[in-house]
């Protein structure tokens, strides 16, 4: 046993003198710390010329003492009684300006065994580990210090004792969540058991809690969000499961009966409904639903021959109770609750009628804050005379399409319409005349504008439309077919009116929107200037980024004068 040790040690000897920097990357690529210290072992006994023993003693800093120890050697079986002798006498304070000194072994040592020396471990001052070293008659202190301190010793050391200590606090954790875990499963069963004896009244306390809660959110969802649609879907939803129904329907009657908008929650055992109320039989059904203002309880509506409603519709939902609540605000019936039991013939009691009464009050509030809401949002855009888009929101559009026609270069087509003679109307028929003039042309852009295209009122009796993706000719034919139709109103004592067209096109006369909106404007005083009535388009084109005068005008540029 003992040569083959001598022989190994030889070896690692050798090995080590002729392959440093590989034992320095095995020293730092270990993190276990039983890895880390054979490691330094090996280095040690290549450097002490095979010690019979070797002891890495890993100091405890916050203890203040030596934890872990590990030994090697031959006679590493006689090396804990020596290191208790060591660890007795060690004082840090003292040995902290010795790193490397030899220490005299207590008697019964084994002569194979002397001298020893101790080797500190240090980080920054701070003590990790003693590194002894026995039986070493061939060491050299002096020689050997420099030589270990070339060795990331500590790094290695202090890494690996950290890791062990994390996996110790792991283990105790795991320990403590275990029992903790006993507990728990303790503490369930004593809670399932609670739960299995509480009465009645507790139950229905709970379910009065639950419905206090949902009454709660709705109407915090009320105040406090103007997004309709996502306040209903969660309504429903949130009904639907807090009463366990089969389904939840919302029917949101949208500007007149005959359109309304369906919100639905259904368990995942039924299927849903929602195409129903879409069909003829669902709109009937919204119809006779949308005139009550009363909650009205159905109960097995099938042999109910007093039953409101087509009883067949009802029989294809599949309910066996409902309930049918209206949503009112001001005398005006906004839309409808209907609950659904497809699995019980459910008695509807007076607290639940008191609760979605208190609902459906909540909900006319939110519908109704709502359409205020949209109302404003459509007034800030609309202009309230003619109907069609306002300046600001034409301005924010032109920018918009002007970018985007940059981006992936389109073409962006810019129409200006101004209403001949309209201070002539107005002083010889007077202002209201004008007003229904001006009306008139909002009226032709609105309904001959493709869906695409922005019509606009500019300003006074000043118009614009928008064409995206619209070229210089097709610009020009939908000018002169605006004209020709605004050409064709009629009005009661002013007869026919006219208007006169500018048209401007990018890239062809102008790079930016404000330019575009130039060009298309010099066109509308050209054919004010040249009689009226008629269609002119840009004589400015761009070139190479600045604007130079048309060789010729387009020959679609202008029509003749009716």
């Amino acid at each position: 046993m003992i040569r083959r040790w001598q022989c190994w040690a030889h070896y690692c000897r050798m090995h080590t003198v002729n392959d440093t920097p590989t034992l320095k990357i095995k020293l730092l690529s270990s993190i276990n710390l039983d890895d880390v210290t054979d490691c330094v072992a090996e280095i040690i006994g290549a450097v002490a010329e095979d010690p019979p023993g070797i002891a890495v003693l890993m100091w405890d800093s916050d203890l203040e003492s030596f934890g872990d120890r590990f030994y090697f050697g031959s006679r590493k079986r006689d090396l804990p009684k020596l290191c208790d002798t060591f660890v007795d006498d060690f004082d840090e304070a003292e040995s902290e300006d010795e790193p490397f000194a030899e220490f005299k072994l207590k008697t019964g040592a084994s002569s194979e065994l002397s001298p020893a020396f101790a080797y500190q471990v240090r980080d920054d001052k701070q003590l990790c580990a003693c590194i002894l070293i026995f039986g070493a008659s061939e060491l050299d202190e002096e020689e050997a210090e420099p030589e270990l301190q070339t060795y990331p010793f500590s790094t290695a050391l202090k890494n690996a004792w950290e890791y062990r200590e994390l996996q110790r606090e792991n283990e105790r954790l795991r320990s403590q969540y275990e029992q903790m875990e006993d507990k728990t499963s303790m503490l369930e069963e004593q809670t399932i058991k609670l739960i299995h004896d509480l009465t009645a009244r507790d139950t229905m306390r709970n379910r009065q809690l639950a419905r206090e809660k949902m009454v709660y959110w709705i109407s915090n969802a009320v105040r406090s969000s103007v997004h309709i649609q996502e306040v209903l879907d969660t309504t429903v939803e949130r009904l639907g499961t807090t009463l366990s129904l089969s389904r939840c329907i919302l029917l949101r009657a949208v500007e007149n009966a005959d359109s309304v908008q369906v919100y639905e929650f259904a368990k995942d055992t039924f299927p849903s409904v929602r195409e129903l109320f879409l069909g003829k039989e669902g709109a009937d059904f919204t119809r006779v639903a949308l005139t009550r203002t009363t909650p009205e309880v159905l109960i097995e509506p099938e042999s109910d021959n007093q039953c409101p409603y087509d009883r067949v519709f009802l029989a294809k939902l599949g309910i066996r109770s409902g309930l049918v609540v209206p949503i009112i605000m001001r005398e005006r019936v906004l839309g409808v609750l209907f609950l659904q039991d497809c699995i019980d013939a459910r008695a509807w009691s007076i607290d639940d009628m008191s609760l979605f009464g208190s609902l459906a009050d909540h909900l006319s509030v939110a519908i109704e804050n709502a359409e205020l809401h949209q109302e404003r949002e459509r007034q800030a855009v609309i202009d309230g005379l003619t109907g069609v888009a306002n300046r600001r929101s034409f301005n924010e559009m032109l920018a918009r399409e002007f970018e985007r026609a940059k981006r992936y270069e389109q073409p962006l087509s810019l129409v200006l319409i101004d209403l001949d003679h309209l201070k002539k109307i107005n002083d010889t028929y007077g202002h209201q005349a004008g007003d229904e003039a001006i009306k008139s042309i909002g009226s032709v852009l609105r309904q001959s504008s493709r869906s695409v295209d922005l019509p606009a009122r500019y300003g006074g009796e000043e118009f614009c439309v928008l064409l995206p993706n619209t070229d210089l000719d097709m610009a020009e034919q939908l000018a002169e077919r605006l004209r020709r139709l605004i050409n064709d109103v009629f009005l009661t004592d002013v007869g026919n009116i006219s208007a006169s067209i500018g048209v401007a096109t990018y890239p062809h006369h102008a790079d930016d929107p404000d330019i575009l909106l130039k060009r298309a404007d010099e066109a509308l005083y050209v054919a004010k200037q040249s009689g009226r009535n008629q269609v002119k388009t840009s004589t400015v084109l761009v070139d190479n980024g600045g604007a130079v005068p048309a060789k010729s005008p387009s020959p679609a540029a202008s029509s003749a004068e009716t």
